[in-house]
Order: C-alpha cells, then structure tokens, then sequence
C-alpha cells in the first residue's frame, strides 16, 4: 500500500533546490512547493514522520520518489526489495523524501512558473464585469487556482503526475 492509512505527516525538515539560472526574484520555496504539490516526485529533500495506522498488517511506503523509509517507532526499518516495510499497528515512520536530479524539462517547468507569478497580479481574485444595454458579461477567478496550468508548467511535469483527479 502507499499513502493508505497515513494518519498525519510531520516534515522534520526540508532542503529545496536553488532556483534555475536566471531566474530572480522569486522564493524558490513557494515555486518548488507548488511544483511538488502537482506531482508525486520531489526535488527537495525532506524527512517526514508519518504516522501509520493500518487496520491489519500491510506492507506500506510513501507515495513520494524517491522515498527511503529509514526508521520505524525509531527502530531501523526492514524494507523489502520493492522498498516497503511491514506495519500490523500505528506506529511512526521516518522517510528521507526527494533529491531527485532537477531536469531541464523541470527547469523550464519552474522559469514558466515563475515567469507567470512575476506577470500576474497576486491579489486573490480576479473579476470582470460590463453591462451593455441589455447584454451583460462577468467572470471571477482566483488567480493562482490554474498557475501551473496557465503558465504551462504543468504540460512539462505530466511524466511525474500525480494520479487521480486533475490537479489543475
């Protein structure tokens, strides 16, 4: 089982990749985040403590790659060759998460992110409204719901898609 039966997650701590070369003026924090948000692979380094609660024994890992899975109830952890411990009760879990190699495909993933956030008012909400006469037009959006989408970061990170509904 992967994300299964998590009944919190902890970052212990976290070690974000710089941004890409000629990229200023951003928070690499705030871009790598939503960058992870979309897909399961992290390019950022965290240890995270789940704290796993399966109803009968399972063997579990974490939904993130790349994952180790380092302790379990602070007692080295035994992890099968396809990388997932046993659980039969709740019990903590620490994992390192991340350090996968950035990629020029991500790279650019994150420029077009930024760039977008750069040209776009923050404010929240966008609105729109015009009556003519009889005919009449308005639309309101949050700014940021379809960044990745909007900006077109999200056609470059489809290989490390999360499943499951849209996430944009």
């Amino acid at each position: 089982m992967t994300s299964r039966y998590i009944e919190s997650e902890t970052e212990v701590s976290i070690t974000f990749p710089a941004a890409p070369s000629g990229v200023t003026g951003t928070v690499p924090e705030v871009i790598w985040s939503k960058l992870e948000g979309y897909t399961t692979c992290r390019w950022s380094t965290a240890v995270i403590d789940y704290v796993v609660n399966p109803p009968c024994e399972v063997l579990w890992k974490p939904y993130n790659f790349p994952a180790t899975i380092d302790t379990v109830n602070g007692e080295a952890a035994t992890v099968n060759e396809f990388g997932e411990v046993t659980i039969s009760e709740r019990c903590i879990v620490r994992c390192t998460i991340g350090g996968q190699p950035v990629t020029d495909g991500v790279e650019e993933a994150y420029k077009r992110l930024a760039d977008y956030y750069a040209g776009t008012s923050l404010t929240g909400v966008s609105r729109y409204s015009i009556d003519v006469g009889d005919i009449s037009e308005s639309w309101s959006r949050r700014v940021d719901l379809g960044a990745l989408g909007n900006s077109g970061a999200a056609e470059l990170l489809k290989k490390y898609r999360k499943e499951g509904a849209a996430h944009v």
